[in-house]
This record gives C-alpha cells, sequence and structure tokens, in this order.
C-alpha cells in the first residue's frame, strides 16, 4: 500500500508489539516523520526504528494519541471488506451472548475499531464517531452498518467533549433514516423507554446490565434509594423484584420524568423522585432521618483527566461517607466508577475511607464491572473502565 510512514523513537515499539493500539506523539521520530507533514485522519503505516512493520493506522498530528492502529499488516485494505469483516467479528460476539439486539455493537479499540461506538436499540443504532480517522471513514462504515444490520435509522450523537481533543467540531446530532425521540430498550424482561436524541451518552448505560439485575436480587423487600438515578433502570428494575419502595434522585428532571413513565410502562410502584445535586439530597435524606436498605451510586466519571485525579478521588470518598450514613444495620452499598484513569485499589481505598467517615464498617462482597457487550482489550487497559464495589455496612 502507498501511505505515508511513521517512524517510531528508538525502543518505543515494546507497548505495541504487546497489542496495544495507541501510538503517543512523543513516540514518534519526528525528524523522519514530521507530525505536520499529515492530515488528521490519513492512513499511514508505522515502523519501528529498525524499519520493521507495526501495522496500519490512521494519524492525527493534533492529538496527543498520534496514531491509532487499525491492522497489524502494513498492506491491509482499509476498505468495505475490513468494515465488513470487523463490524461482523462484534455482532456475532454479542449474539452469543444474546446481547446483538439491544446493547452495544461496537466498543472502540476493543473491537479493533478505534474511535467507534456503536449502540443498538433493537431497529434503531446511535452511533458515535471519536477521532479524525473514523470521522474520514464514517461514509464507508455507514454503508456496512446498514448492510449487518438493516436499521430503520442511525443516528449520530457526536456533541461529546472527546471530539475536542481530536480537533473535532461538537456537531449537532445528524441522522439517517428515522430515529424517533423515544427508543425502546429491553432488558430482564422489561421494557424502558429512552431518549437517544437527549440523553446522555447514546441514550441508556447498557454496561450496567449485569449491575441492575444483582442489585435487584438483594433488593427485594427492602428500601432502595437510586442516586444518580438517570431514568430509573437501578430503581424500575429493582422495584419489578420486589423491592418494598424507591427513592431517585437525579439533577434532571427530564431524566426523573421517564423514571416515572418507565415505571408505570412495567406496572410497578413508582418511584419517589427527587430533582437535586446528589451530595445535597444525600445531606438533606440524612437530616429528615430517612434509612434505607439498599443505596446504589452510580454517578458520572469524577476523574475525567489526570490532572482530576486528587479532587474526584475526595468526591467518591465524600459519596460514599454521606450514603452510609443512611443505611440500615447492616445495609447494602454498591458504587460505580467509571472514570478510566482512577485504578480498582484506588477505589477500594475511597470507598473505605468513606465508610469510616460515616462511623460505619464495611466488608466488601462484591466487585465487578462492563458486560460483555462491552468487552476489555487484554493489551488496553483503559477499556477496563467500569469498576464496582458492592459493600455490606454495619455499625461498629
Amino acid at each position: 500500500m502507498n501511505r505515508a510512514p511513521v517512524f517510531l523513537a528508538r525502543g518505543e515499539e515494546g507497548r505495541l508489539r504487546q497489542g496495544h493500539l495507541w501510538v503517543f506523539s512523543n513516540e514518534i521520530d519526528v525528524a523522519k516523520s514530521p507530525l505536520t507533514s499529515f492530515v488528521p485522519g490519513e492512513l499511514v503505516n508505522v515502523w519501528d526504528a529498525r524499519g520493521q512493520a507495526i501495522g496500519t493506522g490512521y494519524v492525527n498530528p493534533h492529538s496527543l494519541i498520534a496514531v491509532r492502529l487499525l491492522a497489524p499488516d502494513p498492506d491491509a485494505a482499509i476498505d468495505r471488506d475490513f468494515f465488513r469483516q470487523r463490524i461482523g467479528r462484534a455482532l456475532a460476539a454479542r449474539a452469543r451472548f444474546g446481547l446483538d439486539r439491544y446493547g452495544r455493537m461496537v466498543f472502540g479499540e476493543s473491537d479493533r475499531l478505534p474511535g467507534l461506538v456503536v449502540d443498538r436499540y433493537g431497529p434503531h443504532l446511535v452511533v458515535q464517531v471519536g477521532t479524525a480517522g473514523m470521522e474520514r471513514l464514517r461514509e464507508v462504515v455507514q454503508d456496512i452498518l446498514i448492510e449487518c444490520f438493516a436499521p430503520e435509522g442511525i443516528l449520530y450523537r457526536n456533541d461529546f467533549e472527546a471530539r475536542k481533543l481530536e480537533g473535532l467540531d461538537l456537531r449537532e446530532t445528524e441522522v439517517w433514516g428515522t430515529v424517533p425521540e423515544r427508543v425502546r430498550v429491553e432488558e430482564e424482561g422489561l421494557a424502558f423507554q429512552v431518549s437517544p436524541w437527549h440523553g446522555q451518552k447514546t441514550g441508556w448505560f447498557f454496561d450496567q446490565r449485569e449491575h441492575r439485575a444483582r442489585v435487584a436480587q438483594f433488593s427485594a423487600g427492602q428500601r432502595l434509594l437510586d442516586v444518580f438515578s438517570y431514568t430509573g433502570g437501578f430503581s424500575v428494575t429493582a422495584l419489578a423484584r420486589g423491592a418494598r419502595e424507591a427513592v431517585a434522585v437525579d439533577q434532571s428532571e427530564e431524566a426523573l420524568a421517564l423514571t416515572t413513565e418507565n415505571a408505570e410502562r412495567n406496572q410497578v410502584s413508582l418511584p419517589r423522585t427527587i430533582a437535586a445535586d446528589a451530595f445535597d439530597a444525600l445531606r438533606m435524606l440524612a437530616r429528615s432521618g430517612e434509612r434505607f436498605g439498599v443505596i446504589v451510586l452510580d454517578p458520572p466519571a469524577f476523574i475525567k483527566r489526570k490532572k482530576d485525579f486528587q479532587k474526584g478521588l475526595l468526591a467518591y470518598e465524600r459519596l460514599v461517607g454521606l450514603a452510609a450514613r443512611l443505611l440500615d444495620n447492616p445495609g447494602f452499598l454498591v458504587i460505580a466508577s467509571c472514570s478510566s484513569h482512577l485504578g480498582g485499589d484506588d477505589f477500594r481505598q475511597a470507598f473505605a475511607r468513606g465508610v469510616r467517615r460515616a462511623g460505619r464498617e464495611a466488608r466488601i462482597v462484591g466487585t465487578g464491572g462492563q458486560g460483555p457487550d462491552h468487552p476489555i482489550h487484554p493489551s488496553m487497559p483503559e477499556t477496563g473502565y467500569l469498576k464496582v464495589i458492592y459493600g455490606l455496612i454495619e455499625e461498629r
């Protein structure tokens, strides 16, 4: 293939030989491969300092991640057949878990398609394109998505902040075909309506599927507090499995309205909804003397960048401390972190400090991560972002 070469600096190939897909800008020999000579999204061949092939990828001279690898073969054709094979493999993997109708069909680097996320809501797809390289390939990607899924519509949610790191605009939502304002999700025998146009991410957090089911198992007969409840996935699932009562806390009035609708749709008792900042709501519930048998904390990422680490870690600790005070003796506290910059050990330590803040004791009775439609690339720890702790909290 007649592609421009990118040469690595001496000794920078080790991580890539182990299967990692990112080449950082400081790993490139800019004397041989001046980054200013490349067009963002251009396909390139990557070579180590000895002239041995690393593979084919696309380059962005304006990004810290300068190259994202697509294939180990420098002669790989990045064409319709390439995407047909990659997307077809991803779909087949989901089908083995029964997740090929509702779920994440393509998860970026984990499916060897960096910069591409595809969520399926039955006959509708919601797509996020996060890199300049995938943006340039979008037309052929769309053709293969139509071929593989035969959707009624494809909605592009390219309004997320990570695009700015690639020098891409935050675009207004675009659509091919027809995608309604509300789409359906089926999960654990329940049906939810979500908003792909205006909701968080693509409209639903498929990565919490297993945890919604797991929390529901030990919520029977309990009073549940669902903090950062969004559209009621945890609340409604728990109520359907026998929870005595649920209280849902979220800043978004629109999300809470969908929570109520989803409870009505599934013919369960309506959660009490509180539109407020989570920290403020927890303090208010404490002042009111309220107690719960199960509390779920599913916040947004508190550590979006490495420089946010200490501040974000303290936020997790404070959140656990406020929630632990509201638990029965004993009670279950479940907290999730989707911060990829937060490791499991640091997360557990923040959990422990938060419990101590509340003057309680804890035993971790379970941990978890993302489901099989969010696979983890074995050479890329960055893809294993979701961490969940299940704590049994008791009085000292």
